[in-house]
């Protein structure tokens, strides 16, 4: 018993170590944000269970107490304020989103989405939050051209890029105005709950841009990031191949 016991003494780390290690739930949105700021993200074993920490990326040292002016010469010297404004980092960043053709000049938190500017604060809620992890394909938008899962991108960092949605694909007034897309699945039945439509439409825009003549198997790889859980798949591959020969 003695012996168990001071095995199990040697075993355990100092009481120093011990309150060094705090573990760490690291986010989805923490990673986002974490992996454009440096910061560090380890795994270490202790006790049998893993313990996540993270490393911050060294603060920049502070400027030089700036000199003071004598009077009559010219002030030179950095305000407290604008030396402040250097130094310390914020949440918010001012910035304009071009989407749609329409340019929003907004303040938005760093650690926002592009899927919740557009839905929360530009009301564009064409586009579908699903699975929030870039799985399901629900949220699909175009950037600069390319279908990208706006659910894990963030909106901060998309100024200058050219941002279209659902929303995006036609201003129409009537039926006959609409995309040739979004007549084609309304005609071809290419939806069953439609959940998933706006996501399927915008990756088959992205293919009949580049390809107007598809094969089947080439319409399958472009939406294969798009789930349809109502398993409506055969109808949307028609809907594709009937909106290449409208577009053709």
């Amino acid at each position: 018993m003695e012996k168990d016991q001071q095995r199990s003494e040697e075993a355990a780390p100092p009481e120093e170590e011990q309150e060094q290690i705090q573990p760490l739930r690291v986010s989805r949105r923490d990673f986002l944000i974490g992996a454009g700021s440096g910061a560090v993200v380890g795994a270490a074993a202790v006790g049998g269970f893993v313990t996540i920490t993270r490393r911050e990326a060294p603060a920049p040292a502070a400027p030089a107490p700036a000199e003071v002016s004598k009077p009559g010469a010219p002030a030179t010297a950095q305000q407290p304020a604008e030396i402040a404004a250097e130094v310390q980092p914020t949440r918010f960043r001012r910035l304009v989103l071009n989407v749609n053709g329409q340019e929003h000049d907004m303040v938005v938190d760093v650690r926002w989405t592009l899927l919740e500017v557009l839905r929360n604060q530009l009301g564009l809620t064409g586009t579908k939050q699903g699975c929030d992890r870039s799985e399901c394909g629900a949220c699909t938008v175009l950037v600069d051209g390319k279908p990208v899962n706006s659910c894990t991108m963030l909106a901060a960092r998309l100024a200058g890029k050219s941002i279209t949605t659902i929303e995006g694909l036609s201003n129409a007034a009537s039926y006959e105005q609409l995309h040739p897309i979004q007549r084609a699945f309304h005609e071809s039945g290419g939806f069953m709950c439609g959940f998933c439509t706006p996501g399927q439409i915008i990756s088959s825009k992205a293919l009949l841009d580049s390809n107007l003549n598809p094969t089947e198997a080439e319409i399958r790889q472009a939406l294969s990031g798009n789930i349809c859980r109502c398993t409506g798949y055969t109808k949307i591959i028609e809907s594709v191949q009937a909106a290449a020969k409208m577009m053709g």
